[in-house]
């Protein structure tokens, strides 16, 4: 077959909800006005932002014949694999429709699935492996952070798929000129002149060869002093010099730990006050104290797992802290500029929430809170985990006058329930680091770093809590005797906190580990002897 006569394979690889649709459909319309043959099909994914979609294009130059196109991608036989993420791009790859020969173009964001977001630690995807099987596969291939693209022109965030529509249609694949492409995008009515722009871009970057092989958006990391410029920065006016003066404090009482400090000092200071962060500094210098007296030198390893830890802890979210997040001001801008919304244009923002009875009344003074919780549980067996869900329109006067007044109650959180139960955890939880640390400073670096385990509210953070006195009160004395087994307590003692934290609940799991662990140890010391 002829290559006039054989049509021209795109396969689209996207998550619901992306525009994958509107993409085909501008792509198709275009090839049409082109005075291209083309249709396409969408294999729909499960449910919106989860489930994978496919599309599939097909087209050829209109000829006097009537062309005979698939509905159906053969692996190893697509001229082009088209991305709106990057992990389905890793999807096509893993099913065999990438060659030599295949041109991929692929969006290098990350929209995290399901099964990623469902471990607490350590669920992602690595965006590396699919970037080395794209290269490996393809002679031809563009990585790039679409949103980050547009972004850099000032355009809508939700242009990106015009940007990568414009690579494509001036790609070797297709090579054709633009307007009947852009005549699609002006006839779909849907952001036309941010999506103009963005195809423009990308069509003149492809044509140009300015369009990046390999862009990825990474996290950059900062050393302390760029850290705390930053953070100060995030905070009103009023309280920078205050951030500064706590920052020198934490810094002084533990010097190594300065980029902690950096981040805990800013996160603490936000969340109740200056008195606050100094009783973190406390807490995190008694450890210190702790840790050199038990080693003979100035240790802080101990230290740094703990003061992490407790940072995050300490700024645990309670309904207080969800109104203060869902108040700043940069949330509203970040949405203006994610959906284009121009100058005074209205829009609305609409939060889904479902608080239960422990949300309302973790607020309350301490006495009062028990004693709603008590009547409550004497009415209805399940009166903790009623779910009461409301719907909150947040930048309309009634509704952010509502969050206004919760996020105000955290100037009284010290006197609420929820606060003096979380001291009192905390303090359970310093006890056994400094129990452990008398022991052995693996053990006592262990128990400081199973702080990472709480994580999350409501159900999920119950289970979190036991699983964290699973390990303290069961593991670690399985972990001593490990210790005098000759085993590997600090590799074996990660592995168990490791299984910990990628799910709540894991407890039990954990246990199972760490005791075939010490049966495996066992045999052999007494071989030894």
């Amino acid at each position: 077959m002829s290559r006039q006569e054989r049509a021209t394979r795109v396969l689209i690889g996207t998550v619901g909800g992306q525009g994958g649709g509107v993409l085909a459909d501008w792509m198709v319309k275009g090839l049409i006005n082109a005075g291209w043959q083309a249709q396409s099909i969408g294999l729909l994914g499960l449910s919106q932002r989860a489930g994978s979609v496919i599309y599939y294009v097909e087209a050829r130059p209109q000829t006097q014949r009537a062309p005979i196109l698939s509905a159906y991608a053969v692996p190893g036989d697509v001229d082009l694999l088209l991305s709106q993420e990057f992990l389905e791009l890793g999807r096509l790859l893993q099913g065999g429709f990438a060659h030599p020969d295949c041109t991929i173009i692929a969006n290098t964001y990350r929209y995290y699935g399901t099964l990623e977001k469902t471990p607490a630690e350590g669920g992602i995807y690595p965006s590396g492996v699919i970037r080395k099987a794209a290269e490996t596969l393809s002679s031809d291939s563009y990585l790039f952070h679409a949103q980050e693209v547009v972004a850099r022109a000032g355009l809508s965030l939700l242009s990106s798929n015009a940007v990568l529509l414009g690579a494509v249609v001036a790609s070797k694949v297709f090579a054709l000129a633009p307007e009947p492409f852009r005549t699609a995008i002006e006839e779909a009515e849907v952001g036309v002149g941010d999506n103009l722009k963005a195809f423009d871009l990308g069509y003149q970057m492809m044509r140009e060869g300015t369009l990046p092989r390999a862009l990825f958006k990474e996290n950059e990391v900062l050393d302390w002093q760029q850290l705390a410029d930053q953070r100060a920065q995030a905070l009103p006016q009023r309280r920078r010099g205050e951030y500064r003066s706590l920052l020198d404090q934490g810094r002084s009482a533990v010097p190594p730990l300065a980029r902690i400090f950096a981040e805990a000092c800013y996160r603490l200071l936000d969340f109740q006050d200056a008195a606050y962060v100094r009783d973190y500094i406390a807490r995190v210098q008694e450890v210190h104290t702790a840790e050199t007296a038990s080693s003979g030198v100035d240790n802080s390893a101990v230290t740094a797992s703990y003061a992490q830890h407790l940072a995050n802890w300490m700024s645990y979210e309670d309904a207080q802290r969800v109104a203060q997040l869902k108040l700043r001001p940069e949330r509203f801008a970040k949405m203006r500029g994610d959906h284009g919304v121009r100058g005074e244009d209205p829009f609305w923002v609409d939060d889904f929430l479902a608080p239960d009875p422990p949300q309302i009344y973790g607020m309350l003074p301490a006495p009062i809170g028990r004693w709603i919780r008590a009547q409550g549980r004497r009415w209805r067996e399940d009166f903790d985990h009623i779910s009461m869900p409301m719907r909150v329109r947040i930048n309309r006067p009634w509704g952010y006058l509502t969050m206004s007044l919760v996020a105000a109650m955290r100037h009284l959180r010290r006197h609420s329930l929820r606060h003096h139960e979380e001291l009192l955890l905390l303090q359970r939880w310093r006890d056994a680091v400094l129990l452990w640390l008398g022991h052995d400073a693996a053990l006592g670096r262990l128990a400081a770093d199973a702080g990472r385990v709480v994580k999350g509210y409501g159900r999920v953070r119950d289970k979190a809590l036991d699983d964290l006195w699973t390990f303290i009160d069961q593991g670690l004395p399985l972990l001593e005797q490990l210790a005098a087994a000759g085993g590997d307590v600090a590799t074996v003692g990660d592995e168990a906190l490791k299984l910990l934290a990628s799910e709540a609940g894991k407890g039990s799991a954990c246990l199972y580990l760490l005791r075939d662990r010490l049966a495996a140890a066992l045999p052999t010391a007494g071989a030894a002897a």
